[in-house]
């Protein structure tokens, strides 16, 4: 049994030993081992070759890496500026309901909000605390008009299509419907500047970005042929490096028993 585990251990000790000195092949264990002057030479050459392709996709790494860094420098105060103008523009007010404009001159079924004009059904719908929208329209573009008749007194709204729509109230009413027909109408002339000015200031925002996003072509295309100068350099050197190592590789082979060294 000790002879056995002892004959064992030989032979596991001669396969990693096989292994680690790849190829062996029987008749050129002389060349295999570096037994000779031949067998050293060739094997220094697998040697340098190898670390010499190392040594070049390592320096050819941290060339581009370096180039690549430099570029990303020039260029990253321009994307700043880009991505500082499109956050500018995202942020800018929308259009919506806004606030309440003066709630406590509010006729049923009309409320009056600063981008709206809102009419209200006449009761609470199923569930709801106060009567729901029967219809929302935006300011921009109507038109809106206070008349009176014997008996009644009346707010007539204009949508910008011409149609229009009507409420009527008692003559007791006729100074509050008047006052929210002129909230209305002052209202009215608020909201289109304000989009006045949000359409001119979005505009003036896109051709800020678009003058922004030329430079930061510019800028990028201005370091581009050192960047490219230097990647194909670090091409160049890890194909040489490669060459160089199959080159020795193919030695080996040649004059190894024709198998290639297992790295």
């Amino acid at each position: 049994m000790r002879t056995v585990i002892v004959v064992l251990v030989v032979v596991g000790c001669g396969l990693l030993f096989w292994l680690l000195r790849y190829p062996c092949v029987p008749g050129r264990a002389r060349f295999t081992f570096s037994f000779g002057a031949e067998g050293r030479a060739a094997r220094r050459a697998l040697s340098d070759a190898r670390g010499e392709r190392r040594s070049a996709y390592d320096k050819a790494h941290r060339s581009e890496a370096e180039a690549e860094r430099r570029w990303s420098e020039r260029v990253a105060p321009y994307r700043k500026r880009v991505r500082e103008l499109q956050a500018a523009r995202a942020a800018l007010p929308k259009p919506g309901q806004g606030q309440a404009v003066r709630p406590k001159r509010w006729l049923s079924p009309l409320e009056l909000h600063e981008h709206v004009l809102l009419f209200m059904t006449q009761e609470a719908s199923d569930g709801a605390d106060r009567p729901s929208v029967d219809e929302r329209l935006p300011l921009a573009g109507l038109a809106v008009e206070f008349g009176h008749t014997r008996d009644n007194v009346h707010i007539r709204v204009t949508r910008p299509d011409g149609t229009c729509r009507t409420e009527h109230y008692p003559r007791d009413r006729e100074v509050a419907a008047y006052d929210l027909v002129e909230d209305i109408r002052n209202q009215v002339l608020r909201y289109e500047d304000f989009l006045r000015r949000l359409e001119a200031r979005d505009a003036e925002l896109v051709a800020e970005i678009k003058r922004a996003e030329a430079d930061l072509a510019q800028a990028g295309e201005a370091g581009r042929p050192e960047l490219d100068t230097i990647r194909e350099a670090a091409r160049t050197r890890r194909a040489r490096a490669d060459a160089l190592l199959r080159a020795a590789r193919d030695g080996w082979k040649a004059d190894a028993g024709g198998l290639r060294p297992w790295r």
